[in-house]
């Protein structure tokens, strides 16, 4: 009888399953690489390959984690999102275009619309501000006028950017004078800077931002 020879892939998956107890925890890079007994260039090889094709995520942590894909404390990046009320519905189709990201596990958004009754809102928007890996500005004349946005949310966005707790990363959605912002330094989306409601294609704009952001997502992922 011939002997089916065991991929790379196979034992990778099968080492993984059995230190992770069949994917209910995520496993350190290191300890798995070990245990594998491979040297780091086959291990990232491998561990990318699967990681493109969703079958392991990437946890954060010292030295990176990582585990099946239904490993629970695999969840993404938290990616908060900071908008005036007045632009609710394009907030509603960028949350729609950023799900397939989400569904990858490469990122778990919030905006205040998931604040439930009884919680206290100002202490939820706080917490998730301070505890999310990148914050979305979704800016337009209304954010910059909202006393809020611009002086509670963007000032603390800006603080933890600067001393690199979080990636902010601006979204143009309507156009106003976001030049003369605190927030003029950084990279804007859609592409140039150009606002999503000055596209032809309104689909095409929101492409092109999660696009932006899924290179931002992967790029903090890489790091840890």
């Amino acid at each position: 009888m011939k002997r089916v020879r065991r991929t790379y892939r196979d034992i990778f998956i099968d080492k993984l399953t059995e230190m992770s107890n069949k994917g209910k925890t995520l496993v350190g890079n290191r300890a798995l690489r070990e245990a594998l007994g491979w040297d780091e260039e086959r291990y990232q090889r491998i561990k990318e390959q699967l990681h493109e094709e969703t079958v392991i995520i990437v946890g954060r942590g010292r030295g990176g984690m990582v585990g099946l894909a239904d490993a629970p404390g695999g969840r993404g990046l938290n990616v908060f999102v900071s908008y005036s009320h007045a632009d609710e519905d394009l907030k509603n189709e960028l949350v729609k275009h950023l799900e397939p990201l989400r569904r990858l596990r490469r990122i778990e958004p919030w905006h205040d619309r998931k604040i439930t009754p009884g919680d206290e809102w100002e202490k939820s928007i706080s917490g998730n501000l301070d505890k999310a890996d990148v914050i979305l500005l979704l800016v337009s004349i209304d954010f910059i006028n909202s006393t809020y946005c611009y002086d509670v949310e963007l000032e603390n966005a800006m603080e933890r950017h600067s001393k690199k707790e979080a990636v902010v990363v601006p979204i143009i959605l309507r156009s106003c004078l976001w030049q003369h912002t605190p927030f003029a330094k950084l990279l804007a989306l859609p592409k140039d800077g150009k606002a999503v409601t000055a596209w032809p294609n309104r689909d095409e704009a929101l492409v092109n931002v999660a696009e932006g952001i899924r290179q931002v997502v992967e790029g903090i992922l890489a790091e840890k």
